[in-house]
């Protein structure tokens, strides 16, 4: 009982030491007379018209303003449109893909048991970065052929390729 006491007193002593003594509100403070409030012409939040986007000399400025502006640039031509393979670039892509590719997708690209079937629509960059790497996904057995071919060969065959491997 005794202790029960004592630890009740202790925490109503943590209790009071704890809760903040009435607080008196601290007296306003008055604006300095010498501040004046912005005018509403002025400042950041001035509506912006063309007279106040206009820069106009100071009246004791000496320059004359500049006679004209200089137009602005016209933005550039949008690129233009790849226009396809060549003729040229598909019979080298024929022959790479004849001497590299047909032993295992099959002349036609249809596929074979050693390769898959190349018909789909496929995007060039993709063909590219498959003949180049070879396996890009599990489970996948294409080996890595871009080391085999030149660079001007490695583009035709994608594009032939790509393009659905015309005969």
């Amino acid at each position: 009982m005794k202790l029960q006491t004592i630890l009740m007193s202790a925490a109503a002593i943590a209790l009071a030491a704890c809760t903040p003594a009435a607080e008196t509100p601290a007296p306003e403070v008055a604006a300095p007379a010498d501040i004046a409030a912005p005018t509403p012409e002025s400042g950041p939040a001035a509506e912006n018209t063309t007279d106040t986007l206009a820069s106009a000399p100071p009246a004791d400025a000496t320059t004359p303003a500049p006679a004209a502006t200089i137009p602005a640039a016209a933005p550039p031509a949008p690129p233009a449109a790849a226009a396809g393979p060549t003729k040229e670039e598909l019979a080298n892509g024929a022959a790479v893909y004849a001497r590299t590719c047909a032993m295992c997708h099959g002349p036609t690209g249809a596929g074979t048991q050693m390769g898959v079937g190349l018909t789909a629509g496929h995007e060039y960059a993709v063909i590219k970065e498959k003949i180049t790497k070879g396996v890009v996904n599990p489970g996948e057995k294409m080996p890595p052929m871009g080391a085999a071919l030149s660079a001007d060969d490695l583009d035709d065959v994608s594009k032939y390729v790509e393009a659905g491997l015309p005969q």
